[in-house]
């Protein structure tokens, strides 16, 4: 590790145009600091007030006799900023430049004076894209790590709110925040989660994907393992439970852990509706999962190998429309989930107006011509249809994709072998979803816990009175929401 010299880092930096190493000299004793800063990340108007002018118009300089006096002077308040400290280790010092800090370099202390005035082009802070609710909180995080970390710091004014800073990627040294309450989550989860963080070996940490790999436990499994959300307040309401945080500077969502499949079909809604209202959107949610993995292979099964288990009126309707298909109803099906997928990749690929459009065009012209054409049946199109305007309700997209892989799989199996491979299909499903486990946490919690307290926000929205204890297996201690209220 190299000492703190404006000379190596000047011969570091020597064929980069917007890094600045130059030297200034202080006073008539001459001592020369060198200014050390990245152009186009700090705050220029800052620098001038807080860097330059302390520097050039302090007369308190004037008598400075040593590097260390000067240093002294700056870091007890002649600075004029309130963030500046002192640095001594070159890594450290190259990260806080490089992430737009401006220090200056004392070559015969071997150290540095840190000031912090970064200045990044950011978005405002604006409305939820895809959390949107009625009543509530109209906030949204950005790319911006530190904006992000006071937009949770604001809605928990607690003195045990701990945001832990860290960095990944050998090149890219991407910030990460670790966000916890430290008198309510549990010390080995949080442990557990900054080890694998610490232990992430990558370059450069440019997708959610990156991170989310190294983080989840069953790395084969396609359901989702970390919940993300854009709203501040429901990531607050999540570290009040128990649960982790996780913070990454340029993408603009929290991560939550561990994290239950009942948590990924609740919706915001859900809290800022009567408790009736919020139950009702939930149940919908669940009945839509339902039919959107089970429908298609459902339809294939019975008119392929048990008709007879259809209605009568229902089954010659269907094999009426079917009389001049010339496909099976496994190849309509499946023809068409296909057929539907290209659909959402294509509308997400083309510009915003064309692919709504391009998607119209899509599900209706292409649809009936198809219909007309005796291509597919009418029932199949249903069918389809429905199933996949199903699958758009589920509030956490991850699910949702997931739910789609499984829903063609259940179709698939289904064609081979009718109910029985719909049932192998089930069992395998249901089997899987049992085994996960998300840091001690079964994933398929509450529905296979025997606390029955812990079923109260599950399929029902139960009134906030009966939130009286935190989840078990989140919280080793401190349990109780509610001290005003016993529990029953």
């Amino acid at each position: 590790m190299s000492v703190i010299n404006s000379a190596i880092i000047k011969d570091l930096f020597s064929k980069s145009g917007d890094v600045t190493v130059r030297p200034i000299k202080i006073n008539q004793n001459n001592l020369t600091v060198y200014l050390f800063c990245v152009d186009g990340l700090i705050n220029q108007a800052l620098f001038d007030e807080a860097v330059f002018r302390s520097l050039k118009f302090d007369p308190y300089l004037e008598r400075c006799l040593t590097e260390r006096q000067m240093m002294d002077y700056l870091l007890e308040g002649g600075a004029y900023h309130v963030f500046t400290s002192e640095e001594d280790d070159y890594d450290a010092l190259l990260k806080s430049v490089l992430s737009g800090m401006v220090a200056l370099i004392f070559d015969n202390e071997k150290k540095a004076v840190v000031y912090d005035i970064r200045a990044f082009e950011k978005r405002s802070v604006q409305e939820p894209t895809d959390e949107n609710v009625m009543k509530g909180s109209k906030e949204s995080f950005i790319e911006v790590m530190r904006m992000n970390t006071a937009l949770v710091r604001r809605r928990i004014r607690s003195e045990y709110l701990v945001i832990e800073q860290m960095a990944v990627g050998k090149v890219s040294k991407t910030d990460i925040a670790l966000l916890y309450i430290s008198n309510i989550a549990d010390p080995n989860t949080v442990a557990r989660i900054r080890e694998k963080i610490n232990n992430i070996n990558i370059d450069n940490l440019s997708t959610p994907a990156f991170i989310e790999e190294f983080l989840i436990e069953n790395r084969y499994s396609v359901f989702p393992q970390i919940m993300y959300s854009q709203r501040p307040d429901r990531v607050s309401a999540n570290l009040s439970d128990g649960r982790i945080g996780l913070l990454v500077d340029g993408i603009p969502f929290a991560y939550i852990l561990p994290c239950e499949l009942p948590m990924l079909m609740q919706s915001p809604d859900d809290y800022a509706n009567h408790f009736l209202i919020g139950s009702s959107l939930r149940i919908i949610r669940y009945i839509s999962m339902i039919v959107t993995l089970f429908l298609p292979a459902f339809y294939i099964a019975a008119t392929t190998y048990q008709s007879q288990m259809l209605p009568v009126q229902l089954a010659l309707s269907t094999q009426a429309a079917k009389i001049n298909v010339p496909f099976s109803s496994a190849s309509e099906v499946l023809g068409l989930l296909i057929s539907f997928e290209i659909l959402i990749e294509a509308g997400l690929r083309l510009p915003k107006a064309v692919g709504t459009t391009m998607s119209i065009l899509g599900g209706l012209v292409v649809g009936q011509a198809a219909v007309s054409a005796n291509l597919v049946s009418p029932a199949v199109v249903v069918i389809v249809s429905l199933a996949g305007i199903s699958g758009f309700i589920m509030p956490n997209q991850d699910l949702s994709s997931a739910i789609r892989l499984s829903r063609f799989l259940l179709a698939v199996l289904a064609a081979v072998s009718g109910f029985f491979g719909l049932a192998i299909g089930l069992i395998i499903l249901i089997t899987h979803l049992c085994s996960l486990d998300n840091y001690n946490t079964a994933y398929m919690s509450p529905f296979v816990d025997v606390e029955e307290r812990n079923i109260r926000d599950t399929l029902f929205r139960f009134p906030t009175k009966y939130f009286r204890k935190r989840p078990d297996d989140l919280v080793p201690y401190n349990k109780t929401k509610r001290k005003d209220i016993e529990e029953n």
